[in-house]
């Protein structure tokens, strides 16, 4: 059996694991990372590759910001549609970036596969969270696709491994489990000219906000066109998706031309969506990215989330294993700053996706962000996702937007 000694092993080895390896790497933590994947160039394909403004801290720090601009990925702001009109989020305002994870997953692997401290190995299925006398988490067991064992013991484990995380079957840690009133169908574009200002994403809020559609401009001239649809819809997708697909954007305003573009991907498509939070830490044991919160991906935030989630918790855990404390108290801060920013925007986000339409003060402030710049950035900060909602709708934000809409 291949054995290994680390002071954290990561199960997950895509944008939150290998993130996270990298920053604790950087501050002179071993991490190892054990991915399920034994290709380099795995990557997930039912993404909307929008990454929010509030991840694009870490992708500098990383220092990814560069390779990845060199590479195509496109700068972002959005332009969205209600029938109240349409709204851009100011110029001015951070922001994020739209990357194709083809491209993204690569790099951050190679970034950190040769980032000292860290070991990454490909193709390992972990089939076992290991525990010490007191039953703390105290590693992993794993096999390859060879049949060969794979055991690392750790002083923390962590779950990178996405919604149905087996870290957290394994050990225990159940999530919260909010349904999902929608379904998502995407696929990618060649030769697809939008109408926007400056590639920004087209975002159409359709049927008083029951249907979702979305135009992402990325990288090499390919453009993500996507929708979440109410499940009333799904029997017409069923009977004939290739054609439903398309017909949802007739008539809509900026219509993009469909049939002068080049479709380059199969039709994508996902039913079930379920909104999941976990406990994102407990004794000696952490989740970051959707292993931790899994949210509406409507709103595309998964990408900006392991972004996020990889450094907070990489800066609290750091300090005490490289003193050689207990990491406990680090993995609860951790834990509180999850908490603290992300989980009102999970339980926003989770009460839209029971399908409802726009709510009174959701079509109050889309109305007003159509005429007050003021309010349409306040629609951007909530979107970036980078502070708690109650630090963006403040209540003098809330009553000027209530002005202004009336004023229409």
């Amino acid at each position: 059996m291949a054995h290994e000694d680390t002071d954290v092993v990561i199960v997950g080895g895509s944008i939150a694991g290998c993130a996270l390896a990298t920053l604790l790497g950087r501050q002179g933590v071993r991490a190892t990372v054990l991915e399920k994947s034994a290709k380099p160039d795995h990557y997930k394909v039912m993404c909307t590759h929008f990454i929010q403004p509030g991840a694009t801290p870490v992708i500098q720090r990383l220092g990814l910001d560069g390779p990845m601009e060199a590479a195509g990925a496109v700068r972002n702001g959005l332009e969205l549609w209600t029938e109240a009109g349409w709204y851009v989020t100011p110029a001015d305002a951070p922001h994020g970036y739209n990357f194709r994870r083809a491209k993204l997953d690569p790099m951050l692997r190679e970034l950190a596969s040769g980032t000292p401290g860290v070991d990454y190995h490909g193709g390992v299925t972990v089939t076992e969270v290991l525990r010490d006398g007191a039953g703390r988490p105290a590693g992993v067991r794993g096999r390859t696709p060879a049949g060969d064992d794979v055991e690392v013991r750790a002083k923390v484990v962590v779950g990178a491994d996405g919604r149905g995380s087996s870290v957290a079957q394994l050990a225990g840690v159940p999530g919260r489990v909010l349904p999902h009133g929608r379904f998502g169908y995407m696929a990618y574009y060649e030769d697809l000219p939008l109408d926007n200002h400056g590639n920004r994403s087209l975002f159409w809020f359709m049927d008083g906000g029951r249907d979702i559609l979305y135009a992402f401009p990325n990288d090499e001239g390919v453009t993500v066109l996507a929708m979440f649809l109410h499940k009333d819809h799904l029997p017409a997708f069923k009977a004939d998706k290739e054609g439903e697909f398309e017909r949802r954007f007739d008539g809509v305003s900026r219509r993009p031309p469909i049939e002068d573009a080049r479709r380059v991907s199969p039709l994508y498509g996902k039913i079930e969506m379920p909104n999941v939070r976990r406990p994102v830490a407990t004794p000696g044991l952490a989740f970051v990215g959707d292993a931790a919160q899994a949210s509406d991906p409507l709103w595309g935030v998964g990408c900006g989330f392991a972004f996020q989630s990889a450094q907070w918790l990489a800066d609290e855990v750091a300090g005490p294993l490289l003193a050689g404390t207990d990491p406990d108290e680090g993995l609860e801060r951790y834990a509180r700053r999850h908490r603290k920013v992300l989980r009102g925007h999970h339980l926003m986000m989770s009460d839209f996706a029971t399908g409802r339409g726009l709510n009174p003060m959701e079509r109050m402030i889309h109305r007003a962000a159509v005429r007050d710049p003021e309010t349409a950035r306040m629609a951007h900060d909530l979107g970036s996702r980078d502070r708690p909602v109650t630090q963006v709708m403040r209540p003098a934000r809330i009553a000027r937007a209530a002005v202004m809409a009336a004023r229409g």
